[in-house]
């Protein structure tokens, strides 16, 4: 038990102490409509069930991870014809906080500005 919460405590003090970059970003909401709510799911699934929150077009949300099933690697070798329905198919999910609400959404309805202001 003791050995435990040690464990627990320096996994703590790695989140807090690690380096800026490692810790969640920020994303800014883009969604179609200005109108419109983020919805995010339970799962990374477009059938899973939603959870509702209040951010909307411009709002802030913390980036806790994306994923696809497909890597862009395999993706880059699929003909051109089928790529785009492979792309939607096996879309990009990130795990997204807003407020104490957590879930999935389409990496589609996020954007980083912090990469976009940047000149290459």
């Amino acid at each position: 038990m003791k050995k435990t919460l040690q464990l627990l405590l320096l996994m703590t003090m790695a989140l807090f102490a690690g380096d800026e970059g490692i810790l969640p970003q920020q994303l800014t909401v883009d969604l179609a409509k200005k109108c419109q709510v983020l919805m995010l799911h339970v799962t990374p699934d477009r059938k899973s069930k939603k959870i509702i929150t209040y951010a909307s077009y411009g709002d802030q949300v913390e980036n806790m991870g994306c994923i696809r099933e497909i890597t862009q690697k395999e993706l880059d070798t699929i003909p051109e014809e089928k790529r785009y329905y492979i792309a939607w198919k096996y879309p990009v999910w990130c795990r997204v906080a807003v407020g104490i609400k957590q879930g999935w959404v389409l990496q589609q309805y996020l954007k980083n500005e912090n990469l976009e202001e940047e000149e290459f």
